[in-house]
């Protein structure tokens, strides 16, 4: 069964609960747990959940059972049932936003995070449903407050999420839309799963003006720029060569630019493909043959 996200440091976990981190090392390696989730730079990050495990192992071995047993206790008294599909969490959650009920939400993205990894929530759980809402709203099956409630609440998790991460060492990125495109959830996943592989990412959030992008990134030493573009009207009101020399490197993805990644070009930019889960290596890759990495 997958944990919730990894937050607290070895040393956290040891002041909180009392067991040295050589210990928690020793229990890894003897035992397979607890099982904590790496950073990018590798470090052990364990949740909420293996806390309180560990918590009650360590009662469990102050009442005289050895540790391999408490551990096997512990295990076993888990359900062994599989998680639920994505799928069937994300339907959930566009039914609890759609009623307005937050607690609801909280609730299935809380099960979400203990049974998949991070980017399965991201783009399985949370992304198809910011779209079946985005549908509705286009088609007229939900209104324009169902929409904005939905948004809100999800960009507040996504940016909630991004913020725990915290910074990194990697080449550093700034994350941005194209000048007048309001929708910027598309560029927040990208923000959030650059800085999971371990980029440096500045998220600017939407709209933000060429020449402010420009003077950000020289003062940052960004070697990147990555925009989002869901509209296509973006893209096309642009002067040819506009974004060319914001950065090093400049990249547009989003559905928009899926469907006319001549227009990027055009713009002086680049098109790396418009999937979520492959942007980190491409842009890694595409850094690298520039010399910029």
């Amino acid at each position: 069964m997958r944990k919730e996200l990894g937050v607290y440091s070895i040393a956290e976990v040891e002041e909180r609960t009392g067991l040295s981190a050589a210990l928690l090392r020793q229990w890894e390696r003897r035992y397979g747990f607890p099982k904590p989730e790496r950073s990018p730079g590798g470090h052990r990050l364990y949740s909420e959940t293996d806390l309180e495990a560990l918590r009650q192992i360590k009662e469990w071995i102050a009442e005289g059972i050895t540790p391999a047993q408490a551990v096997r206790r512990y295990l076993e008294s888990l359900v062994q049932e599989g998680p639920r599909p994505p799928e069937r969490l994300s339907l959930e959650l566009e039914e609890a936003l759609l009623r307005a009920d937050t607690e609801g939400a909280e609730r299935v993205l809380s099960e979400a995070y203990r049974l998949h990894p991070l980017e399965v929530v991201i783009l399985e759980v949370i992304s198809p449903c910011l779209k079946r809402i985005g549908d509705g709203w286009h088609a007229g099956r939900v209104s324009t407050a169902q929409e904005h409630f939905a948004s809100t609440y999800l960009r507040g998790a996504l940016q909630g999420l991004f913020n725990l991460m915290g910074g990194s060492l990697g080449p550093v990125v700034v994350v941005s839309t194209l000048p007048g495109e309001p929708h910027e959830l598309g560029g927040l996943i990208a923000a959030l799963l650059l800085r999971r592989a371990g980029y440096t990412v500045h998220y600017l959030g939407p709209n933000t003006p060429l020449s402010d992008l420009r003077s950000f990134a020289e003062r940052t030493g960004a070697r990147a720029i990555v925009l989002s573009a869901a509209q296509s009207v973006y893209l096309e009101s642009l002067p040819p060569k506009a974004l060319q020399g914001l950065a090093p490197l400049v990249v547009v993805g989003g559905p928009a630019a899926a469907q006319h990644p001549h227009l990027v070009e055009r713009l002086g930019a680049r098109y790396l493909g418009n999937n979520p889960r492959e942007l980190a290596e491409r842009l890694a890759a595409t850094l690298r043959e520039e010399g910029l990495w």
